[in-house]
């Protein structure tokens, strides 16, 4: 017989300082649209892999595609590296005599046809309503309806709205209606909220000569700014994860009027008249600098590429295009104003790979430019097995034809299984994603009432034929990890719990078919939530997901 070794309680408070959507998770789309069950992936601590996509232009900008392998050398943190893996991709499609000379990761069996494979890919619009005015805003949303249009049958999408909270829009679909339908959604009741306070602390800046009132409404319209930037940074990680269990390529859109890395440090330099005042290194402003950093290695690490895009645009002279960034238009302070907005656009597409849409208002060509992107590039695949796994590793790709561009994400860092599996779980509770390498159900009993909280029965099932069983002693035993967590209906998001879960059977017994039960009680509050569950095989790294929605009176 096959028993679990243990019973646990987990505790699962949902914090109210979660990053919270503003409403309820959308309808699913019809079940043809949905994204198709992931490939059954196994993780292994000996062989390390890194997936590399490079793309090479000329001197005009103009992508060139007859590079070999041997044009093109991969150092990690200085030291060379062997090129394992590399194919051509072009228009979304592995190009290559052999696929045995492209990465394992990159060849999947969404579409084959001879010496090709096509490679999904997967956009994450994110729109940062924040300094954008509705003119600003509508101009940029008519050129990402375009950009919709674009998208092939295979490719996936999925919308979230950043208007002074998160709101997520969308699922991951392919379903081209709903993602228009989420764009029209944006045209109006969307705030411009970062901007407004730009306009109203500059109106009382202006309307007073004494320096201690302009220093005081500068330092609260900092802090202001440094609060909210810091929130959409915090979610944009969690966005992140969402995007984990996705095979294929992965770009992150992220739209918006600036992303400063000093936040507010224009508005104190205006008020006080001193730049580089050493009263606005001693404000407590959240500076987001080093957050911004951590975002983009964070979407290194999971192999995810940046593309920003500044709507404000820039008129022939330099202003704001639309004269909606009231800041930039004070000429003593313009140049850092728009300096620091871009700063952090800048920083997250370079460290990534991707592109920044800066200076322009040309947004059409942009997004053209972002498709093109995603679909035409080099994919390399290194082995780090011999390199020591601590730490950020610098990148470097250089290739021997003169006068090229190189971009690449400029760092790796291996994820542990633990990161993995709980980004994955993080995935499932705020998307329709899972991983399905083998199948597994969750059993709801009924809450009981337990002082403040409520106990919440669940079973966990999982197929014995999914786990490894391995000897041990007079009998074998199979040790996997359990990961759960909760949403409940207002979107506010439980940390990711882990059990560890064992299971025993006599040496000489065949697995049985019976799935495994594993218990766990979590203790929640009442109301509707979502629980999720991730099982992980600890010798195979295999996992699958399963959810259930309950209701506690």
């Amino acid at each position: 017989m096959v028993k679990p070794m243990k019973r646990t309680i987990l505790t699962i408070l949902l914090a109210a300082a979660s990053v919270a959507r503003a409403q309820q998770q959308p309808p699913q789309p019809p079940a043809e649209k949905q994204q198709p069950p992931l490939p059954a992936f196994t993780e292994s601590v000996e062989v390390r892999a890194m997936d590399l996509d490079v793309v090479v232009t000329d001197s005009k900008g103009q992508s060139i595609s007859d590079l070999t392998r041997p044009d093109f050398t991969v150092r990690v943190d200085g030291q060379p590296v062997p090129i394992d893996y590399f194919a051509r991709v072009d228009d979304g499609t592995i190009h290559a005599p052999d696929l045995a000379t492209a990465s394992p990761d990159r060849v999947l069996d969404v579409y084959r046809k001879g010496s090709e494979a096509f490679v999904p890919r997967h956009f994450l619009i994110y729109i940062d309503s924040g300094d954008l005015s509705p003119l600003t805003r509508n101009r940029a949303l008519n050129q990402l309806r375009d950009f919709v249009t674009r998208l092939g049958p295979s490719d996936t999408a999925r919308i979230v709205l950043f208007d002074r909270r998160p709101k997520e829009l969308t699922d991951w679909t392919t379903s081209k209606e709903t993602l228009m339908a989420a764009v029209d959604t944006m045209e109006k009741g969307v705030g411009m909220s970062r901007l407004q306070n730009e306009m109203m602390t500059l109106r009382s800046i202006d309307s007073t000569r004494s320096r201690s009132s302009r220093e005081w409404a500068a330092r609260t319209y900092v802090d202001e700014t440094a609060v909210e930037l810091d929130l959409m940074v915090k979610d944009m990680r969690v966005q992140l994860a969402t995007m984990t269990p996705l095979p294929g390529k992965k770009a992150f859109l992220y739209v918006s009027g600036g992303l400063p890395s000093l936040p507010g440090y224009a508005m104190y330099t205006y008020a006080v008249g001193n730049f580089g005042s050493a009263a606005f290194a001693s404000l407590d402003t959240r500076q987001i600098g080093q957050q911004i950093a951590d975002l983009a290695r964070q979407a290194n690490a999971d192999e995810i590429t940046f593309y920003t895009v500044d709507a404000q645009g820039l008129t022939g002279d330099g202003a704001s295009a639309a004269n909606d960034d009231p800041l930039s238009l004070r000429a003593n302070v313009s140049f850092i104003a728009r300096q620091d907005a871009q700063s952090g656009m800048l920083e997250l597409a370079s460290q990534t790979g991707g592109l920044a849409l800066i200076n322009s208002n040309d947004f059409a060509k942009g997004f053209s430019r972002v498709y093109a992107d995603v679909s035409s590039y080099y994919s390399i695949g290194v082995n780090l097995t011999n390199l020591p796994a601590a730490g950020y590793q610098k990148i470097e790709v250089t290739v021997s034809r003169p006068g090229t561009t190189v971009r690449y994400r400029r760092g790796y860092a291996t994820r542990t299984n633990d990161d993995r599996a709980r980004d994955i779980a993080r995935a499932a509770l705020k998307t329709s994603v899972s991983y399905s390498a083998f199948p597994v159900k969750l059993q709801v009993g009924a809450a009981t009432k337990a002082k403040k909280q409520y106990d919440q029965p669940i079973t966990v099932l999982i197929p014995a034929a999914a786990l490894t069983f391995l000897p041990a002693g007079d009998s074998s035993k199979a040790d996997a990890e359990i990961y759960v967590g909760v949403v409940d209906e207002s979107g506010r998001t439980s940390d990711i719990g882990k059990e560890e879960a064992a299971f025993k059977q006599p040496a000489d017994g065949a697995v049985q078919e019976a799935a495994l039960a594993y218990p766990i009680t979590l203790q929640m509050r009442k109301g509707n939530s979502r629980i999720v569950v991730n099982v992980r095989d600890k010798a195979t790294g295999k996992m699958g997901t399963a959810r259930a929605d309950v209701h506690i009176e």
